[in-house]
């Protein structure tokens, strides 16, 4: 993403604000379902789950069965 930094990021940070826009959408779905080695539903595939790190986190931790509250982590 343009703006995001090697730094942590916050549940809290806005991905558009990162930079991410509809084409980068696109491309991290299909990084994401790549790496994973999962395919998001479609009732997942909507503005809230790609709004904030959070939302999309919330979405992809029910699929991944992990904690869906990481640990908070300090920013750079």
């Amino acid at each position: 993403m343009p703006y995001a930094d090697a730094g942590d990021f916050s549940a809290s940070d806005e991905l558009a604000g990162l930079g991410l826009d509809s084409m980068g959408v696109v491309r991290l779905l299909a990084d994401i379902e790549d790496r994973y080695d999962i395919e998001l539903p479609d009732d997942l595939l909507n503005e809230e789950t790609f709004d904030t790190v959070g939302s999309l986190w919330q979405a992809l931790s029910f699929l991944l069965n992990v904690p869906a509250n990481p640990p908070p982590r300090n920013r750079r």
